[in-house]
């Protein structure tokens, strides 16, 4: 697998993996998380992408022949419903992986190029923020990458957790 900066012309592939993971967590029953609607033909939904994008911060993971993995992008800026760092951090604004590839350490191979590119920014602190519905299952998932729970909040009926991860503890552990 390798790992490259995406630019605009691959929003289209982060809504593919958005109507991936609606499907699969309508499913199971959760239309809470994402909703029901596909991204994909939502202009709302591309328009926050297209601004995600022209961070720089997008990053997309491939196997070695070429085929999208999963996508993850990584800001110094955090989300504006969760209070801001007092300090410089790099924050995960998104990440997703392929249901096609489920399994394969998607998440946590972004995870890990994150706490890379923090080090090489001299940043500590990596913050994400998540659903905690579902009895929080998704945040167990942060946690097993090594993510502290901090906080929770609330985006109107929306459920979610800040979670972080010092890469000073990280190292020495």
């Amino acid at each position: 697998m390798r790992i490259r900066s995406g630019d605009r012309t691959d929003v289209p592939l982060l809504l593919a993996f958005g109507d991936e993971a609606v499907a699969w967590m309508n499913a199971r029953g959760n239309t809470q998380q994402w909703g029901t609607a596909a991204w994909t033909g939502d202009p709302k939904r591309e328009e926050q992408f297209v601004k995600r994008v022209e961070t720089g911060g997008l990053r997309i993971l491939e196997d070695d022949d070429g085929t999208p993995l999963g996508a993850m992008v990584i800001t110094e800026d955090c989300q504006v419903y969760v209070p801001a760092a007092e300090e410089r951090e790099l924050y995960v604004n998104f990440l997703i992986a392929s249901r096609a590839h489920s399994g394969r350490g998607i998440g946590r191979t972004l995870i890990d190029r994150a706490k890379h590119e923090a080090a090489e920014k001299g940043i500590d602190l990596l913050r994400v923020d998540c659903w905690a519905g579902e009895d929080g299952n998704l945040v167990k998932v942060y946690e097993s990458y090594g993510f502290t729970p901090v906080q929770e909040f609330n985006v109107g009926e929306w459920p979610g957790m800040l979670l972080a991860m010092r890469l000073s503890e990280q190292a020495s552990q």
